[in-house]
């Protein structure tokens, strides 16, 4: 899909509605009308609206452990994306049907753990319409590439692991390419993109000395597990000298993007924005 059917896609969105309407209606800056739009999905849309492709439904608790009745344990509702749509689809052709489905089952089950919920094998398969033998070797399949699938039947013996995410960010910060990441975690160049911009936002944030993970949250519009789970990625990586250096460079792109940026909006060129919000 080229920039211009991206473009007309995303502007038939109810985002693109609403950030078309403060543009036009209170003649906003498309800056400031995408900021009041993430404002908006952080306090007052982003627990209740469901996207596409998404679905919201009832999991234990992530600090329950064994030994309760089921019905006595903490419930927690989460939203998990099932079908995450052009990038299913990307992944879908370059990894077959099963590489899609291994790709969604990490995926939800982080985002469960990132809303404190936490997911048996029995759900990812109710949610992904498969048998649970199917599950379990998709998960087996997954450990053997060094990533762990934190699911409730392993999580209070071997506690959170090296998830997809965590894989992907330090394989970045080793100064692996989005193509050679790729081939190592089976995962598409977009979700890559986008684990590492999220990061670069964290970064960027604390650069600004922006530390309370709150705060982090609202001006970056990630939600506060996603935060803590990066804050934690960063520090564990403080005393890694080659790390370091890649986060300093990061934070130094993105400021220099930043500078390119105003500056063609001065001269009235087209600027690009290149990360999901602005800080």
């Amino acid at each position: 899909m080229n920039k211009q059917e991206q473009k007309r896609k995303t502007e038939k969105t109810s985002e693109g509605e609403f950030v078309h309407e403060l543009r036009n209606m209170y003649e906003l800056s498309p800056k400031m009308s995408e900021q009041i739009l993430l404002s908006a999905k952080q306090h007052l849309l982003r627990e209740y609206i469901l996207k596409e492709g998404q679905i919201e439904v009832t999991v234990i608790g992530i600090t329950e452990r064994s030994g309760k009745m089921i019905e006595q344990m903490l419930r927690k509702k989460v939203i998990l994306t099932i079908n995450n749509g052009i990038e299913d689809q990307k992944a879908l052709g370059e990894f077959g049907r099963i590489g899609l489905r291994q790709i969604r089952i990490q995926r939800i089950t982080e985002e469960a753990i990132n809303q404190e919920g936490i997911l048996t094998q029995e759900d990812i398969s109710e949610y992904l319409s498969c048998d649970t033998r199917t599950i379990k070797r998709d998960i087996q399949e997954i450990k053997s590439r060094g990533i762990e699938v934190i699911t409730r039947g392993v999580l209070h013996n071997i506690g959170r692991g090296q998830t997809h995410k965590d894989k992907i960010i330090e394989l970045h910060l080793d100064g692996k390419t989005y193509s050679e990441i790729k081939l190592i975690t089976h995962h598409t160049t977009g979700s890559i993109k986008r684990y590492v911009e999220s990061l670069t936002k964290i970064l960027v944030a604390m650069h600004y000395k922006i530390e309370n993970e709150r705060e982090i949250s609202v001006v970056t519009g990630l939600s506060e597990g996603l935060t803590r789970d990066y804050k934690k990625l960063i520090n564990k990586y403080k005393k890694d000298t080659t790390k370091v250096e890649k986060m300093i460079e990061m934070v130094r792109n993105w400021i220099r993007d930043e500078s390119i940026k105003k500056t063609m909006q001065v001269t009235g060129k087209t600027a690009v924005r290149m990360m999901g919000g602005y800080i």
